[in-house]
């Protein structure tokens, strides 16, 4: 399935991978979970993360917050988690360790929540990883990132202090690919929409007050039509998308001296 040889880095920035598959939304969802749960449970995802979250709704006709509840399956370390809602299901770790294992958790979760509701019409596939860059003392994150994402520079700014966000949209061969660049001060290695935020986080050697720059790569693919969950199929998706993140990640945003940093 690989397009590249394969190179792991030693000392690798990446603090997340996330898989999402997206299906026709099931409103009985809720009368599955605990079969589910316990399924999960029984594959190494022990800890209830479950919580109450407030969705808000701003349309036209409807505006206000309600409670939706948010169903999240962990690990005993709680560095990988399951989220199953109405429409799909994510498998997310920071504990990432080669592509051939982490597609095998995520068809065993999807097979599991297919199995369990008697089938899912598949919609949409996506995968998305997040690298949060820092750099060595005395060293800046400009080294890292190519020069196309370093914004512009001007006098006034106060350059320990300031902050870049960066996004690219654009279409590929499979679907679209959405690449980010966001900083913070607040030594944060995940971004802030990550649910409930009770996945831990990657050991870091992130500081608050200096810069962390998130390199985050959202590659996915939506099909003309539901289709009957194939475990290959998803697979097949999963690599293209996969093969092509990462061509975006090594050739266009990060430099050829972030590579050997890394190792």
């Amino acid at each position: 399935m690989r397009t590249r040889p394969k190179h792991k880095l030693t000392n690798a920035p990446l603090s997340l991978v996330l898989a999402q598959v997206r299906f026709s939304p099931l409103f009985l969802m809720g009368e599955y979970v605990p079969r589910i749960q316990d399924q999960l449970r029984q594959e190494g995802y022990p800890v209830n993360a479950s919580v109450m979250v407030k969705e808000f709704q701003l349309a036209p006709s409807v505006s206000g917050a309600r409670d939706r509840e948010h169903w999240e399956f962990m690990s005993k370390d709680r560095r990988t988690s399951v989220v199953v809602t109405e429409g799909f299901v994510v498998l997310q770790t920071t504990a990432y360790d080669d592509f051939e294992h982490f597609i095998a958790q995520l068809k065993a979760v999807v097979a599991t929540v297919s199995d369990t509701v008697g089938g899912v019409l598949v919609e949409r596939i996506g995968l998305r990883y997040v690298d949060a860059i820092v750099p060595k003392p005395g060293e800046s994150w400009r080294q890292y990132v190519r020069a196309t994402l370093h914004g512009f520079d001007s006098p006034l700014f106060n350059e320990a202090k300031t902050l870049r966000l960066h996004q690219t949209v654009a279409e590929t061969d499979v679907g679209q690919i959405i690449v980010r660049l966001h900083q913070n001060l607040e030594a944060a290695v995940l971004p802030p929409d990550l649910g409930t935020g009770e996945l831990k986080a990657q050991p870091t050697f992130a500081k608050p007050g200096e810069v962390v720059t998130l390199v985050d790569i959202d590659h996915f693919t939506k099909f003309e039509a539901s289709r009957e969950y194939d475990p290959s199929h998803l697979e097949t998706i999963a690599w293209t998308l996969k093969e092509g993140a990462y061509a975006m990640f090594a050739d266009h945003v990060v430099t050829p001296y972030a590579l050997k940093v890394w190792k």
